[in-house]
Order: C-alpha cells, then sequence, then structure tokens
C-alpha cells in the first residue's frame, strides 16, 4: 500500500464518517425538539428555549423560530471559527427546522407521561445529537455556536460552557413558562452534558502502542503522514531468539486504534502489537478525537 494511498483512503474515509455523523446528528435534535420537547412539559436552553418562548406569546411554529434567532450569529461563526463550521451549521438548521415544523405531521409526538423521564431521555438524546453533530464539524447553531466561540477564545470546556448558556436562557423561559418547565429542563440540560463528557472521555482515552516489525521506517512514516503522530523508534532484543529488531512506541488515541491496526496489517503484516492504556499525558499531545 502506498502511502499517498493511505493518506487519501484516510480522508476519504474521515468526510464518509463527518456526513453520516451529520445525518444522524440532524435527525436525533428534530426528533428531541420536534416530538419530545414541546409535548412533555420541559424546556430547554439555547435557540430551542427561545423558539419556545415564541411560539407561545407568538405562535411562530418551533423550527421557524429557531432559524430566524439563528441568522444573525452565522457572522460570529463565519468570522470567529471558520467558513466550514458555518456552511455546514447552515445546512443543519435548514434541515433540522424543516423536520421540527414537519415531523409532529407525520409522527405522533411522544408523551412519556412523567416529565422526569422524558428529561433524562431528552438529555441523552440531545446530547448525542450535539457530539455528533460537533464532531462532524457543524452544530445547532444558536447558543452552539456562542458556545464553541467562547470555549475557543477562553479555554474553557465546552459541555460546561453550554451549561452556563443554558442556565441563563432558562430564566427568560421561567417567566413565561411554570417553574417545573425550568427544573425539568435543568435535570435536561445535567444528563446532556455528562453525556457529552461521558463521550469525550471514551472517544479521547490515551493508549501507547508499541509495534515490534522489520520496516519500522515505513511504519514511522504512514503513522506520521496518516495519523499525524509522532513516535519512537528503540532497538529491542528477542528474550528467546535473541534476534535484533525494533519496536516503534506511539502514542493515540482510541479512536485512531483501528486505522493503526489498519495500517500495520496491511503493511507490515507480520507485526507485534502491544496496547497500554495511558491515565495522564503531559507535554505536546494534540487532541484528534471529539474535536469540538
Amino acid at each position: 500500500m502506498k502511502l499517498s494511498d493511505a493518506i487519501y483512503t484516510t480522508e476519504v474515509h474521515k468526510r464518509l464518517k463527518n456526513i453520516l455523523l451529520l445525518i444522524i446528528g440532524t435527525i436525533l435534535f428534530s426528533i428531541y425538539a420536534g416530538l419530545l420537547i414541546p409535548v412533555n412539559n420541559i424546556g430547554a436552553g439555547g435557540a430551542l428555549g427561545l423558539s419556545l418562548v415564541l411560539n407561545k406569546i407568538m405562535g411562530i411554529k418551533i423550527g421557524t423560530a429557531q432559524f430566524l434567532l439563528n441568522v444573525p450569529l452565522f457572522y460570529i461563526g463565519y468570522r470567529y471559527i471558520s467558513k466550514k463550521f458555518v456552511l455546514l451549521t447552515v445546512f443543519v438548521i435548514s434541515m433540522s427546522s424543516l423536520l421540527i415544523n414537519n415531523l409532529p405531521k407525520i409522527i405522533t409526538p411522544v408523551n412519556l407521561g412523567d416529565s422526569l423521564v422524558a428529561a433524562i431521555f431528552c438529555g441523552i438524546i440531545s446530547g448525542l445529537a450535539m457530539c455528533c453533530l460537533l464532531v462532524g464539524g457543524a452544530s445547532t447553531g444558536g447558543t452552539d455556536i456562542t458556545g464553541k466561540f467562547i470555549s475557543k477564545k477562553m479555554k474553557f470546556n465546552l459541555p460546561t460552557v453550554f451549561l452556563v448558556q443554558d442556565i441563563l436562557i432558562y430564566t427568560i423561559v421561567w417567566i413565561f413558562f411554570d417553574i417545573k418547565y425550568v427544573m425539568y429542563a435543568l435535570v435536561m440540560s445535567f444528563v446532556r452534558n455528562q453525556t457529552m463528557k461521558g463521550v469525550q472521555k471514551f472517544f479521547s482515552a490515551y493508549i501507547q502502542c508499541t509495534i515490534i516489525c522489520d520496516c519500522p521506517e515505513v511504519m514511522v512514516e504512514l503513522i506520521n503522514n496518516t495519523l499525524h503522530r509522532g513516535s519512537t523508534i528503540m532497538d529491542v532484543e528477542g528474550g528467546y531468539s535473541h534476534e535484533k529488531k525494533r519496536m516503534i512506541v506511539v502514542v493515540i488515541q482510541q479512536n485512531e486504534m483501528y486505522l493503526l491496526k489498519k495500517l500495520v496489517s496491511k503493511n507490515c503484516p507480520e507485526a507485534f502489537i502491544t496496547v497500554t492504556a495511558v491515565n495522564t499525558i503531559v507535554g505536546n499531545f494534540k487532541e484528534h478525537s471529539y474535536s469540538l
């Protein structure tokens, strides 16, 4: 397998993965916002929370209100985040707004009968939706854009920024809805926060891989250019055979393990690999998973 082929395959795989994540995230968010929130007596944070308020006092459809509220925020995303991020976000907001307005006409909204259960379920669904969209390179707009902007500029944890923003929106929701809406919304926001942190922790887990093979130079070049990771090569000797070989040591993240094993199996099928969990890294290590 040529190096150029490996890089091309990786980029194609990444694009397909991002498209799939955007589709899944948009569908999950639309189900959460169009079928669950309105009928379960739960408030919401972000642009969706303000959309619920506009829907109540002015009769504007939730999806339409969400789209209109996001239009001014596109500039922030374009100016301070990235053009690609804004374009993908515009696509997600447009599609989700249409789905939020029309899903209730196709599928009967689901009243779970217990607002606390609904809040927990909505927190999980919305957390998964936001993870899919953010990893895919977009967002649900609204405070997702401002949250990513604040996180990027001030280096704050993104789920925590979302939580603080939601509390501010909940204060507005409190004025127009019953306090119970806000209480259940806070439960939902907390569950969403923990869901996002759990997903982040799972995919960002650090692992150290040692690879003993006969073609370390080839593997190091592939690791450098495909995974964009540094590595170390050491001379080793077999304890039984006393055969001289070379060992590669590289630290990656959990979501990169599949690609590393694929590269090794195609280029050095005789290689011996060990994987060890790493608790803490101090120094120059770039996060490659769950890029928010």
